[in-house]
């Protein structure tokens, strides 16, 4: 056998085990690592409970009605897996993003309860009209025509996050350290994007922080005040945004957002506490951007908004 042969092989075989293992990770988004494939639980495990995971390596599937711009491409998602998909996203529309107006409401009902209190009864002209004031607030952040286009803006940035389980080459649009994902290169057009869906419900809460932050009466009210200051603004949304859903797109709802959820179904950020150590990391891809709203408009999942239904609408 020449030389050259021999040098031929021995590089294919020193160069295959780096390819499998490049392979392998490419379904093992670590936004995403409950769902890996031969996790706990999963779809290894023989049974009727067992849960769909994510591929094995990346696979070319039909029939994805969730994120089909993954069709017939090799991907890490499969129809199975759409009932996780499924689940994760009505988490957010279902809890996460209806709860925030829920409190909104319930906030409304305690400061409307302070007419029925002695402070109410001896308080000034000025304080009672500055307390109109406030109640007359809660009105637009509160009607559909306001914050409808918002919240399907924030659905859509949802729904793009979703289908970012089904990148094999995931890698490229993240910064880790370690195991742990702690930046997503989101598209800089997608800040505009949502602010553009919430400017108008910004201009709202903002009017209505300030109406509240003027009612000495309306200080008085048990129930706190729910914070919008992140729609006040567009980098606050789109700081927002990425941390709570973007780091998290498959989020579990807290206590409180599960109890506020409407029967169907937080103040301006600061720079990251991580901020300063995220300065000194340098993903190991090249850093790509992620259109995330475009991915999200592409989608099967339902992102348009109408308002609250159940006992929690308004």
């Amino acid at each position: 056998m020449a030389f050259t042969e021999i040098s031929r092989r021995l590089a294919v075989l020193l160069f295959f085990p780096f390819l499998t293992t490049s392979l392998d990770n490419q379904c093992k988004n670590t936004l995403f690592t409950a769902h890996w494939f031969g996790q706990a639980g999963s779809a290894t495990n023989e049974g009727a409970n067992r849960v769909p995971t994510l591929n094995s390596i990346p696979t070319v599937k039909t029939g994805l009605n969730l994120c089909p711009s993954y069709n017939l491409k090799a991907s890490c998602c499969s129809v199975a897996f759409e009932d996780v998909q499924e689940q994760a996203f009505k988490v957010y529309r279902n809890m996460i993003f209806p709860s925030k107006l829920v409190r909104v409401i319930e906030h409304r009902q305690s400061v409307l309860d302070v007419e029925h209190t002695a402070a109410y009864s001896v308080a000034t002209k000025t304080e009672k009209e500055q307390f109109a004031l406030a109640l007359e607030s809660f009105n637009a952040v509160l009607h559909p025509q306001i914050h409808a286009e918002c919240w399907s803006a924030l659905l859509q940035y949802t729904a793009g996050m979703n289908c970012f389980s089904c990148r094999p080459d995931w890698e490229n649009f993240v910064t880790q350290a370690g195991n742990e994902v702690v930046r997503v290169h989101i598209d800089p057009k997608v800040c505009v994007d949502l602010w553009t869906g919430c400017e108008s419900f910004g201009e709202a809460a903002t009017a209505l922080r300030h109406a509240l932050l003027d009612s000495p009466l309306s200080k008085q009210a048990k129930s706190p005040v729910e914070d919008l200051q992140m729609f006040e603004d567009q980098q606050a949304l789109c700081n927002w945004m990425h941390n709570e859903v973007a780091l998290h797109p498959f989020q579990l709802p807290s206590e409180a957002e599960k109890e506020a959820a409407p029967s169907s179904g937080p103040g301006k950020l600061a720079v990251s506490k991580d901020s300063r150590r995220l300065e000194g990391l340098v993903s190991a891809k090249s850093a790509m951007l992620l259109d995330v709203m475009a991915e999200g408009d592409a989608s099967g999942f339902k992102t348009s908004w109408i308002g609250l239904v159940g006992q929690g609408s308004f």
